[in-house]
């Protein structure tokens, strides 16, 4: 059996959209909602729905409206499952179609970790959103969106970091450590997910911003050089960007503007951790 891993924290009407398409799913499967300080009408929603598919509600947060972040809520949640397989997919992702049964034959081997396709809608594309196609994934590919794994893997090294309270940098950080302790990664096209990323374009480039700090803790966290070149904050890398995307960002389009400040928050996080006293 799958069970289904979904943290949200006040976006009722995106978690209304998800756990209404999840009913058209076929196979064996549970879903968990994790309100993470939920303040809205969230906590009343889910009292009253009646899902045809077995729904665990579970609470996280440090206080009235604080959540703890994605990475507690996504643990409290494996903590609670029932299945064997854990599917991490976050409220603004939309199944689509045969998306759980295909995870679920993605697992045919041990230590499988199962990547699906993650889509746009047309207004997203070609921003700084994230969309993965594959046929091929690496490591940094895991993410909470539209990604499978044993639960007893994800056990075995330690679940979700949650010291990666803000937004970013925990995927990434449990993509490596499933990466070293050998897993298995398949892209699975036929999982489908359409990815909604809901949030106004300011809030888009705040939280690129964000990421870029997140990453450079994740590459100071483990101490391996390739972590910076792969996940774009290598110093050098850093440089080159810092010097260039100022003046010709516009040649990336929309992307431009989530580059640009990505790099901000990366060389920013950088330079903290060499002057921890400035």
């Amino acid at each position: 059996m799958i069970s289904v891993i979904v943290p949200t924290h006040n976006r009722r009407h995106l978690l209304e959209k998800k756990l209404r398409s999840l009913e058209a799913q076929q196979g064996e499967f549970e879903v968990i909602v994790v309100a993470d300080g939920c303040t809205d009408d969230t906590l009343a929603f889910l009292r009253d729905y009646r899902p045809p598919y077995s729904l665990q509600v579970l609470q996280t947060g440090d206080g009235y409206g604080q959540g703890s972040g994605a990475a507690k809520a996504r643990n409290q949640g494996a903590k609670s499952a029932k299945g064997d397989i854990l599917l991490f997919s976050d409220d603004d992702v939309m199944p689509q179609a045969g998306w759980l049964e295909a995870h679920q034959k993605a697992h045919t081997a041990p230590r499988t970790v199962a990547v699906g396709r993650l889509v746009l809608p047309p207004e997203l594309r070609g921003t700084g959103a994230a969309e993965l196609k594959g046929p091929r994934v690496f490591w940094w590919h895991v993410t909470g969106n539209n990604t499978s794994l044993p639960k007893a893997l994800f056990d075995e090294v330690g679940g979700y970091d949650p010291a990666f309270s803000a937004y970013g940098g925990e995927d990434s950080d449990l993509g490596y450590r499933l990466f070293k302790a050998g897993m298995r990664l398949v892209f699975v096209r036929e999982a489908v997910a359409l990815h909604e990323a809901p949030e106004h374009r300011t809030r888009a480039v705040q939280k690129a911003r964000q990421a870029g700090a997140a990453h450079v803790r994740v590459w100071q966290k483990h101490g391996d050089p390739k972590i910076a070149w792969a996940l774009g904050v290598h110093p050098a890398l850093l440089a080159v960007k810092m010097a260039l995307l100022p003046s010709f960002k516009g040649l990336l389009g929309a992307r431009g503007d989530y580059e640009l400040a990505f790099a901000w928050g990366a060389w920013e996080a950088l330079e903290a951790s060499r002057n921890p006293r400035a």
